[in-house]
């Protein structure tokens, strides 16, 4: 009985730590990235567009600071929240939409890059999976020509 008190404490501290992600009020690039990977975790395969875009955060323009000292912070750049999104079509004429979110941090300056970015693929608006490794090999099952890396 004790364990099992022990399990379920466990499990609600977890659940809370996932959902309590928060954006800091002045997010670097780096924060930013770290809140969309956060938030990845809460998009399961086959919820709707709808559900997925409210697991990261909803539609919004982010406006990024950059650390100048340990106390101010200036502005940066303003990054798109999903950052863009495509619509590709395979050889069968089916449509599939590409919602992309900027997660990788480790070019946290400069133009954002395809390689910055993390796909999240839909098709008849549900989530089929995410992530470069499933987009290449969705892409190249389909007959889809995508941009690399």
């Amino acid at each position: 009985m004790k364990s099992a008190a022990i399990l379920v404490c466990a499990l609600i501290l977890a659940t809370h730590t996932i959902s309590a992600q928060a954006l800091p009020k002045k997010p670097t690039r780096e924060e930013l990235g770290s809140y969309n990977q956060a938030n990845l975790l809460k998009v399961d395969i086959g919820v709707t567009k709808t559900k997925a875009l409210e697991a990261m955060g909803g539609i919004q323009k982010i406006k990024t600071y950059i650390n100048t000292s340990m106390v101010t912070k200036k502005e940066g750049v303003i990054i798109n929240n999903p950052y863009s999104r495509e619509f590709k079509t395979d050889s069968a004429g089916n449509t599939m939409e590409v919602v992309w979110y900027y997660t990788n941090t480790k070019k946290a300056e400069g133009d954002i890059t395809k390689e910055q970015l993390t796909p999240i693929v839909l098709e008849k608006n549900a989530v089929v999976g995410m992530g470069w490794d499933f987009y290449e090999e969705y892409a190249k099952r389909k007959g889809i020509t995508i941009e690399p890396r």
